[in-house]
């Protein structure tokens, strides 16, 4: 008989061209998955993949049987979805972020989804939208909340909150006692992380619409070390304003007042449309509740309460 880890073995190895990449989207090992998928060929008496070329390729064969393989899944999902128990299909969730969301709302989301699902293994990963992006393309990771790029027809994205940008500097490099055109503006140097940020391609393709011809200073791939430089007086920058509010109240930072307010930038919770649909869905709509861009303040844990002595008789 033909069990559901094979039929998966199946899926995957089709899926992402490789029983290596399969092994890793099933938590198991390749020789694991080459096993399974040996035990359904001999089971049908059928050779599923042509193994001739430098890639795996299936058959018609193995195009037939994975066909109804995809059905067989998607009915098991759905069983389990309509019994109110989506989690029994995920062990183990990876979770991609940009690095402002590991830095305002992240531990809040785990937390939360280790306290709703205990038996799942939250696995977050923080890296620039871009690469989570091509991340969630190739099945690394399960879900990507970013600013939205392209995608394709077979993801998911659900809105999340808008994010305020705001021009802001160090108080000795700009006179912020006026109203700045965005020329004057644009004769300093624009401080931004490197060209692979999605909120950058979105202020990029806003520069051009304006006409404004920048001078980039690229700040890496890290948002602090961005802030650092610009109250550093290296360059004036668009940062989120929330979280850098305390800033501008400590006088580190200024808000530069323009005539043309800055783009807002959305969100999304991104999931594929092949994965655990309901349990993904579920993830969404956790992150569309808890997402905030302001900069948390945390409180220290409190020791535990010493042990009353008991009164002497």
């Amino acid at each position: 008989m033909i069990t559901f880890k094979q039929i998966e073995a199946l899926y995957w190895a089709n899926k992402l061209g490789t029983h290596a990449a399969a092994a890793e989207r099933l938590h198991t090992t390749q020789s694991a998955v080459s096993k399974r998928i040996a035990e359904v060929e001999e089971f049908l008496g059928a050779t599923l993949f042509d193994r001739s070329g430098r890639t795996m390729q299936l058959t018609a064969k193995g195009r037939e049987v994975l066909e109804l393989g995809e059905e067989i899944l998607q009915l098991r999902d759905r069983l389990l979805e309509r019994m109110g128990k989506p989690v029994d299909v995920v062990r183990r969730y990876r979770i991609g972020v940009t690095e402002l969301i590991g830095l305002t709302w992240l531990p809040k989301l785990v937390q939360e989804m280790r306290e709703t699902y205990p038996l799942v293994s939250i696995e977050p990963e923080i890296d620039l939208s871009t690469a989570l992006t091509v991340k969630l393309q190739r099945a690394e990771i399960d879900l990507a909340i970013i600013p939205l790029t392209a995608t394709g027809p077979g993801f998911t994205a659900v809105p999340l909150d808008t994010m305020a940008l705001q021009w802001m500097c160090s108080p000795s490099l700009v006179d912020t006692s006026r109203t700045l055109a965005l020329n004057e503006i644009a004769q300093h140097p624009i401080l931004m992380q490197i060209d692979t940020s999605g909120v950058d391609a979105v202020f990029d393709r806003w520069f051009q619409t304006k006409g404004l011809a920048i001078r980039r200073m690229y700040a890496g791939n890290s948002l602090n070390a961005l802030s650092a430089l610009t109250v550093a007086g290296f360059g004036v920058s668009y940062l989120p304003d929330l979280y850098f509010d305390d800033l501008v109240q400590q006088g580190l930072l200024k808000r530069m007042p323009a005539d043309e307010p800055l783009p807002t930038v959305r969100y999304y919770a991104v999931y594929r449309n092949d994965g655990p649909v309901a349990f993904n869905a579920d993830i969404a709509s956790l992150a569309q509740r808890l997402c905030d861009f302001r900069k948390p303040t945390f409180q220290p844990a409190q020791p535990p309460s010493a042990p009353t002595s008991p009164s002497a008789s």
